[in-house]
């Protein structure tokens, strides 16, 4: 059994057991302040009314997702040899453009659209955003990034894989904040149980608890991360693999699983498109099915790409 020397040993040797220590400290903060700052249930949406503008929870944990994302990955960029500044470069283009991105998917594939001006369009203030608009335009953004930069581009691919796994976990107790994005009333008393009470209240719609597939959600994301942070310093999978395998988890769980599982409460359950639900079919297609076209191009196609771990320079651990 590992002593508590042995412990702080470990943890003095590794900069990565470092830096998951403090992005946990500060997402485990931040959802603090947003549920014991808080008087009953549900909880509020508001995180700081300034009198003539308000901040609300989602906005915050987005940013708080986004922000440790950021910093996992500035830690990268100096292990693969890279410029950390230039990170900084492409985040003040990436981070305006998916949120664009994703309010363009939303309103694209919006059933009921009302848009009677560029105003409504843009406006995101009553929700209206969808995680597969962001990393559409991502990746988009990322083609032509790393040419500019003359950077690798299935590196930073992989490492903004990372980074997306970090903000959707994050991001989703946005939803949990707005009591939204679950799925139906749970009638199994073993998963009632299991649940903390203060996720059964905020879960709980006209007196009924419902499943908090945000949280769920949240959970397979955290799975495939940790396998993705430790099979990236292993020579289990080659530059690029990262991303096919995030586009293959990812849409495996949100398309056959979590998308299947929601019935409201999330304006982006009622995107269609041919009149089925488009997160599933886009989950389903475009990531999962794109993530294993990814890795057989690679494999067939571009066949002299390194392991990951040998493209780092700084060995920390």
């Amino acid at each position: 059994m590992m002593t508590m020397t042995k412990i702080i040993d470990f943890f003095k040797k590794s900069s990565d057991a470092r830096n998951y220590t403090i992005g946990g400290l500060v997402f485990m903060t931040v959802l603090a302040l947003a549920t014991l700052t808080q008087d009953g249930y549900p909880y509020s949406r508001t995180a700081l009314d300034l009198g003539f503008a308000e901040v609300q929870w989602y906005a915050v944990f987005i940013l708080t997702g986004l922000s440790i994302a950021a910093f996992f990955a500035y830690e990268e960029f100096k292990r693969v040899g890279w410029n950390p500044d230039i990170l900084f470069d492409g985040l003040l283009y990436a981070v305006p453009l998916s949120i664009v991105g994703s309010r363009l998917y939303y309103v694209i594939f919006d059933p009921n659209p009302d848009y009677r001006s560029f105003i409504d369009v843009i406006n995101i203030t009553n929700g209206g955003l969808s995680i597969h608009g962001a990393v559409i335009t991502a990746f988009i953004f990322v083609i032509f990034f790393t040419k500019r930069k003359k950077l690798e581009f299935w590196v930073l691919a992989d490492i903004l894989a990372i980074g997306f796994l970090i903000g959707q976990i994050i991001g989703r107790w946005g939803n949990f904040m707005n009591a939204e994005a679950y799925g139906p009333a749970i009638e199994s008393a073993w998963v009632l149980n299991l649940l903390p009470n203060f996720i059964k209240e905020q879960m709980t719609i006209g007196g009924i608890v419902h499943h908090p597939t945000f949280l769920y959600e949240g959970i397979w994301n955290f799975i495939g991360l940790v396998f993705l942070l430790i099979a990236r310093r292993k020579r289990w999978f080659k530059v690029g693999d990262v991303m096919g395998l995030y586009l293959i988890w990812y849409g495996l769980g949100r398309g056959a699983i979590i998308e299947p599982l929601r019935t409201g409460g999330d304006p982006g359950d009622a995107l269609r498109m041919f009149g089925l639900p488009t997160n599933i079919l886009l989950s389903l297609t475009l990531f999962m099915l794109g993530g294993f076209a990814l890795i057989l191009v690679k494999k067939y196609v571009i066949k002299d790409q390194k392991y990951y771990v040998d493209m780092l320079v700084e060995q920390h651990d």
